[in-house]
């Protein structure tokens, strides 16, 4: 992560854990529903689990304003939607084609693939060199369900890893921005004394 704490970035972390936590709660229900295993106390634990990311995002946003706000590049929201167009016109692609098909318990695996792939150019758009590492293992985790799962568990299987992985990569950002945001604290307060 880069090492300027700016409002910006506090901010952006907030978001991108918001995101990971809500989008990765999608992918274990996704899999709870294929693996047949959602019932009221697995409904439960999910909304708890994404509620507690979402909450700790929260307050990390509201901390943002502690840090100067720089102007952003124009041209980013401008990337950003653009590889946001390209990532869900592959999955559009995939749910029907598969479905065509009729392979559609490989979907699952296959959108993991172009989940990781979107994350690879979103890291350097953002400079967060973590999500190389959440695009890496997704891709990764998508080609070994795919090789690694019958076609009677792959769709299950493969959501769930998916969905641990947001989270995972969620609470890696949050860990991430608080550190930075406690070090610069305590920076900015030796410098007063």
């Amino acid at each position: 992560m880069n090492t300027e704490l700016t409002a910006n970035r506090v901010r952006g972390c907030a978001i991108g854990v918001m995101i990971a936590a809500g989008f990765g709660s999608g992918w274990l229900f996704w899999s709870l529903n294929a693996l047949q295993k959602i019932a009221a106390g697995t409904a439960i634990g999910v909304e708890l689990g994404m509620l507690a990311l979402m909450a700790a995002a929260v307050y990390v946003a509201r901390q943002a304003k502690r840090w100067p706000h720089i102007p952003a590049d124009p041209e980013m929201g401008s990337r950003f939607a653009w590889i946001n167009v390209i990532q869900w016109t592959g999955i559009v692609a995939v749910v029907f084609g598969f479905s065509r098909l009729h392979i559609d318990a490989y979907g699952a695996a296959t959108v993991t693939i172009i989940v990781g792939l979107h994350y690879l150019p979103l890291a350097r758009l953002f400079h967060y060199p973590m999500h190389y590492v959440t695009g890496a293992v997704l891709v990764g985790w998508g080609t070994m369900s795919l090789l690694l799962f019958n076609q009677d568990v792959v769709q299950g299987a493969a959501a769930l890893g998916t969905g641990v992985i947001l989270w995972m990569s969620a609470v890696v950002m949050l860990v991430l921005v608080m550190r930075s945001m406690a070090a610069e604290t305590a920076v900015q307060s030796s410098r007063s004394q």
